[in-house]
């Protein structure tokens, strides 16, 4: 559960710090699990080894995406991103509703709302025959690499500067309009990345309800570490295992 909310987390952590309010992680998390499962719908004749890698291209790409059909009316039409980013998250919702109960449902799944099960070429390995996977690996490289890109990079000065006063950025001479697409777009391709592992990872398949409402909840776990890349690692964790307890609870 921590996995897809650390990465989520992330993703609409960086928007945040340039005051742009993405609550779209929830959409752009549904297109990654659809664009990963676009690769096993169309390219079934992949050599084995060549599906992980161009499921997570396809996650980050439709992630993105999905984040620039946000990002756009924001900069070019001034339209409030949370209205859009909200309405989005239906948008996809439904599309996800449509591809699993029409052309993509499994013939054979006695008509429960899925795509047919993935191949092991299709599915992230486990770790030392645990429920974990690779894709904490992935969680973890990507808070790596956030982390350097923010506090190491000129790009990161910018966008601090950006955060902290816009006018002034734009004085320096700064693109405010390129550093909203360019982070929307990031912020969509880490959610994307999160729904492209939960499906190859977890789920196995695209489903109904493959979300419990990952995009939404990362916010708090963003907010709780108050946008540390390093502190989402612990605050996802403490929101998963409030998930997970919460499901135990319930059975009792």
């Amino acid at each position: 559960k921590a996995i897809p909310l650390l990465l989520c987390g992330l993703g609409v952590s960086i928007a945040y710090r340039i005051s742009v309010y993405n609550i779209g992680a929830e959409g752009q998390f549904i297109l990654g699990a659809i664009g990963a499962t676009a690769i096993t719908i169309f390219m079934p004749s992949l050599p084995g080894p060549l599906y992980i890698p161009r499921m997570m291209i396809a996650g980050i790409a439709t992630g993105a995406v999905w984040g620039l059909f946000t990002a756009i009316p924001r900069t070019y039409f001034q339209v409030n991103e949370l209205i859009t980013s909200l309405m989005l998250n239906y948008v996809a919702l439904l599309l996800l509703d449509y591809l699993v109960f029409e052309p993509w449902r499994d013939p054979a799944g006695f008509n429960f709302p899925g795509t047919p099960i993935f191949t092991p070429f299709q599915m992230l390995s486990n770790i030392g025959g645990t429920r974990l996977h690779l894709g904490l690996i992935f969680a973890l490289l990507a808070v790596i690499l956030f982390a350097f890109f923010v506090s190491k990079t000129r790009w990161g000065y910018e966008l601090k500067l950006l955060g902290a006063n816009p006018v002034a950025a734009k004085n320096a001479g700064i693109k405010i309009n390129k550093h909203i697409l360019i982070v929307m777009m990031i912020s969509g391709g880490l959610a994307g990345f999160a729904g492209a592992i939960e499906v190859t990872g977890v789920a196995h398949r695209l489903m109904y309800g493959i979300s419990p409402g990952y995009g939404y909840t990362a916010i708090i776990v963003a907010w709780l570490a108050k946008l540390n890349p390093f502190a989402m690692i612990v605050t996802s964790v403490f929101i998963g295992g409030l998930i997970v307890g919460g499901y135990s609870v319930q059975t009792i």
